[in-house]
């Protein structure tokens, strides 16, 4: 097997999420794209040639190593719990310290990128975000509680830890 073609194997696998052509690229150090996109059809043709149980997928010019939809169904059961960004861990950590917080508000304390997290997050099923007026009630979920909660309990340990996040500076807003 081409070095190339193993390094983007091993990369699909342990990234564990979609991987930009780009990506791809600076990775392998192939600026052809049309080669680096020959490398990887060879690369699916040989999973596809092994009847593998994973698979090389791509759209929109992103690739993932998954498992076959087929098996997936088989072997769910020993999938890992789903992993969030950091960003969004931080984010997680200031709406423990304050559940049920407006995202507007989460928004002045700590800045625009916590829309993304939100989004994540309730994707994730960390956080419930249910309407307020014009803004979203943030709270926080049995599942947080679940995989977080825990580290209270002695004998269990928590999955992750849940790191500090700092206020941004804000400025100083006309009272109304």
């Amino acid at each position: 097997m081409k070095e190339e073609k193993k390094l983007i194997e091993a990369a699909l696998f342990i990234s564990g999420r979609s991987m930009t052509l780009e990506e791809i690229r600076t990775l392998t150090g192939i600026g052809a794209l049309g080669y680096l996109q020959s490398v990887i059809e060879e690369l699916k043709s040989d999973y596809e040639a092994r009847n593998s149980g994973l698979e090389i997928s791509g759209a929109d010019g992103k690739y993932e190593m998954r498992v076959r939809a087929e098996m997936a169904g088989r072997v769910k059961q020993f999938a890992q719990e789903a992993e969030i960004s950091k960003s969004a861990l931080r984010t997680l950590a200031y709406l423990s310290k304050h559940d049920g917080i407006l995202k507007s508000q989460l928004v002045k304390r700590i800045g625009t990128k916590v829309y993304g997290d939100v989004q994540e997050l309730v994707e994730s099923g960390f956080v419930k975000s249910q309407k307020a007026g014009r803004s979203s009630k943030l709270t926080l979920t049995e599942k947080f509680r679940k995989y977080f909660v825990q580290a209270q309990q002695p004998e269990e340990t928590p999955q992750q830890t849940l790191p500090a996040v700092e206020e941004q500076p804000q400025e100083e807003q006309p009272s109304e």
